[in-house]
């Protein structure tokens, strides 16, 4: 397993240096991209979907505390790392209070960044372990093959190109039988057990009023090419448009 890692940090010598470090230790973290403003780094980590985040205070722009109160909401098993040239305990409380991982002054000694990244490592490890339990306690109750295609569409429902057929070659099975095992273990056929998944995710980031999301924008992350089918499945499901939804939210 590799931790993908991002930096975000006004200063090219201080991400420069971050990111060789990071890639020359042998510990299991990447870091391929780096970002110098809040606006490059929601670009990017939509893209990457970061482990770590090395997060600077003081940056042009937004305010490197309320990027990651944003980023902890999109990402919220993500560590966030404080790095800082202020050795200022009202930056400091704050980011407590935002229960960030660590709090770094620049410059660091290697010595120390890298036991830092032993840490995360660990930290890391442990939530992997235990996200895995949680998703064997979940689906003790299916059988191996059900419970295995259910794990893969919770991780796989953004590909628009999703379908029964595809999903079942890929478990080496037919596709009909499939669909009605699924029917029989948790009561929907294929199609539609993806479409509740597929709502439910769209829900979520309706429900987060920090982000503003766009309906066409909202349509392809939840694996719908085709904004106006979208709305048509969220209005049968939930008896309004999401746009409708969405509008209620933000009152």
């Amino acid at each position: 397993m590799t931790w993908q890692v991002l930096i975000i940090d006004d200063e090219k010598i201080i991400r420069n240096g971050l990111k060789l470090f990071i890639n020359k230790s042998s510990l299991p973290f990447i870091c391929e991209n780096t970002a110098e403003d809040a606006q490059e780094a929601f670009l990017i980590a939509e893209k990457i979907k970061p482990d770590v985040f090395f997060v600077d205070i003081n940056m042009t722009g937004m305010n490197g505390l309320d990027l990651i109160q944003l980023l902890k909401k999109q990402f919220p098993q993500a560590i966030m790392v404080v790095i800082s040239g202020y050795d200022d305990f009202e930056y400091a409380r704050q980011a407590i209070q935002l229960q960030v991982f660590d709090y770094l002054l620049k410059p660091v000694p290697k010595s120390d960044f890298y036991l830092l990244l032993q840490k995360i490592d660990t930290c890391l490890k442990k939530q992997q372990q235990q996200t895995t339990t949680s998703q064997k306690k979940q689906t003790a109750h299916l059988s191996p093959i059900i419970a295995d295609v259910t794990t893969y569409l919770e991780n796989h429902y953004q590909d628009a190109s999703l379908s029964g057929v595809k999903v079942a070659t890929i478990f080496h099975i037919n596709h009909t039988y499939l669909s009605k095992r699924m029917k029989q273990e948790l009561g929907l056929s294929f199609i539609d057990y993806l479409t509740q998944l597929r709502i439910e995710k769209a829900i979520e980031l309706l429900d987060d009023t920090m982000l503003n999301i766009k309906i066409n924008d909202l349509s392809k992350k939840v694996g719908y090419q085709n904004p106006y089918y979208f709305s048509r499945l969220f209005k049968q499901r939930i008896g309004v448009s999401p746009l409708y939804y969405k509008q209620e939210k933000e009152l």
